[in-house]
């Protein structure tokens, strides 16, 4: 039986990343994409090239509704297709950033939270009974969890919950063989940083953030992630792994 890895938001950046590396790995791909139908079409074209099996699920992580109705679907292919073994779910959508402190009102922060804590949550929740016994569920934090950005406060409070939901479900989990653990990235180059990280001060501000002196790929995560999934992080579990380059040390 073939198996599967779910990548949320994986229509660009790290996500789109993460599909291609996890593809090379040996997986075929569920991959959620939310508004982008195109690159997403693009990326299952692509992918499918090189012999993978693709199957895209849309879904709006911003409200209850649309968390409920992309878990509907993606229960109803796994129960449907039997040759559909679920290995490895990576929680990669959410939103990237917040207002700062004075300036969120209540619906932006529902719709990060709604986004970046209760779709990764409720989907785990409502899929886990599909995972294999050695399977893997992998969340993306941020290292924004460990330095203070009151800029971006509440996306910060966002992936603090991600952290404890890791070691969490870690324990709940860990008698079933399946492994919980966490990337935290850093400054990454994809598009949704481009605008303000293509710049020359932006530049400067990776430069001086990272032990690196630079800013990270969407590559580099994605390699840490195929590693999580992979038989060799077979004891690791409960742990948040840091991707920053060194930032802030």
């Amino acid at each position: 039986m073939d198996q599967y890895a779910l990548v949320t938001g994986a229509s660009r950046g790290i996500g789109k990343a993460v599909a291609f590396q996890l593809a090379k790995d040996g997986f075929n791909l569920l991959l959620h994409y939310n508004q982008n139908t195109e690159k997403a079409n693009e990326l299952k074209k692509e992918i499918e090239l090189s012999g993978r099996q693709v199957k895209l699920i849309q879904g709006d992580f911003n409200s209850n509704e649309g968390i409920e109705e992309f878990i509907e679907k993606a229960r109803k292919l796994l129960n449907k297709k039997k040759d559909i073994s679920l290995h490895t779910i990576v929680h990669n959508a959410g939103h990237a950033t917040s207002s700062g402190f004075g300036d969120v009102n209540f619906n932006e922060f529902d719709q990060v939270f709604s986004a970046n804590v209760k779709a990764p949550y409720f989907i785990t929740q409502s899929l886990v009974d599909f995972l294999v016994p050695n399977g893997r569920i992998i969340n993306l934090s941020s290292g924004v969890t460990r330095i203070a950005f009151p800029h971006m406060m509440i996306y910060a409070m966002t992936k603090g919950a991600i952290n404890t939901m890791t070691f969490t479900l870690a324990k709940e989990l860990g008698a079933k063989g399946i492994t919980v653990n966490s990337v935290m990235p850093g400054i990454i180059d994809t598009d949704s940083t481009a605008s303000w990280l293509h710049t020359e001060e932006g530049q400067e501000n990776a430069k001086n953030m990272s032990a690196l002196e630079r800013e990270g790929q969407p590559e580099e995560i994605a390699n840490v992630i195929s590693f999580l999934a992979s038989e060799k992080a077979s004891f690791i579990t409960g742990h948040n792994v840091d991707v920053t380059g060194g930032s802030q040390l």
